[in-house]
């Protein structure tokens, strides 16, 4: 790896050269400029911006955009980032517009002397050690998200006080950069849509199997964080429910009593114990029987 300050060299017979660019500085774009040979399509991807990913072999070249994710300066993963590649026999060139986790990981194995015996062999190393900080991620999030299914399943008196809704979000983000890396590498791999990487082909396989492996734990996950969704919704509805019930049963019990204040509180002759000097006590014993009645037929019939 040479610093990007310094002008491309021509590798020796028996080597390869790698070239890792910052996107956010001048003389980087400059220097992909004049890249000798660089693909007018690939020149074009480092240039765009552009994050679909992709893996596209063409004039001995294989270049395109793969998915990394972005770290802060602890080196933590953050959201989700690109890395732009281009190669040939004997060159590597990369770029990122901001740092990026896996490609660092790349540089520290080169650094400590892993053997890379192609641009290719390390891009696919660069790939795995994307998967493997995904699959960290993941069990991060299982980790969290277990806490969160403990204190849902222990009927908490407000079960919406989780950070489930963030989980779910980092789940579904997580799956689709999965997803999207997994069929651009079954394109390279197999050829869909014509987009064979013969380069790559025979090292594709196992990345692929990683990759899927993944995505399914991320897909269990992702089920798992719905079905606490679910149950969260249930056990609101349930409490809905239970408070309804009791403004049900508080309604009826207030109705008798209200119908009996009421006929007594008409205005009109011949009122019952009008003149007596007991009727409020007649009346609020009345109140008292009738609503001891409506709970007795409650009772009954199970409410």
């Amino acid at each position: 790896m040479r610093d990007p300050d310094l002008k491309p060299v021509r590798p020796t017979e028996d080597d390869w050269a790698w070239t890792h660019l910052r996107l956010g500085d001048v003389r980087s774009v400059a220097m992909i400029r004049h890249m000798p040979d660089l693909p007018s399509e690939a020149l074009e991807l480092f240039l765009s911006g552009e994050d679909r990913v992709q893996i596209v072999e063409d004039g001995g070249w294989v270049y395109g955009v793969l998915p990394d994710l972005e770290r802060d300066l602890s080196g933590n993963p953050q959201d989700a980032g690109r890395l732009v590649f281009a190669f040939d026999a004997g060159r590597l060139i990369t770029a990122r517009l901001h740092p990026l986790l896996a490609i660092d990981d790349l540089r520290r194995a080169v650094q400590r002397g892993e053997p890379f015996p192609t641009p290719g062999a390390a891009i696919v190393a660069c790939l795995g050690f994307y998967v493997d900080q995904a699959e960290l991620l993941l069990e991060n999030i299982g980790r969290r998200l277990a806490a969160v299914e403990d204190f849902v399943l222990a009927e908490p008196p407000n079960p919406r006080d989780t950070e489930l809704g963030a989980l779910r979000r980092d789940i579904a983000r997580r799956r689709r950069e999965l997803q999207g890396l997994r069929s651009a590498l079954a394109r390279a791999h197999i050829g869909r849509q014509g987009r064979r990487v013969a380069s790559l082909s025979d090292d594709l396989a196992d990345l692929i199997a990683s990759v899927e492996d993944v995505d399914r734990d991320a897909g269990v996950l992702q089920e798992r964080g719905r079905l606490l969704h679910e149950e969260i919704d249930t056990q609101i509805n349930n409490a809905t429910n239970r408070s309804m019930r009791a403004l049900t049963i508080i309604s009826t019990l207030l109705i008798p009593p209200t119908l009996v204040t009421g006929a007594f509180g008409m205005n009109v002759p011949g009122i019952p114990f009008e003149h007596s000097p007991s009727g409020f006590l007649i009346a609020g014993a009345l109140c008292a029987a009738v609503v001891g009645a409506a709970l007795l037929i409650i009772r009954r019939i199970g409410m």
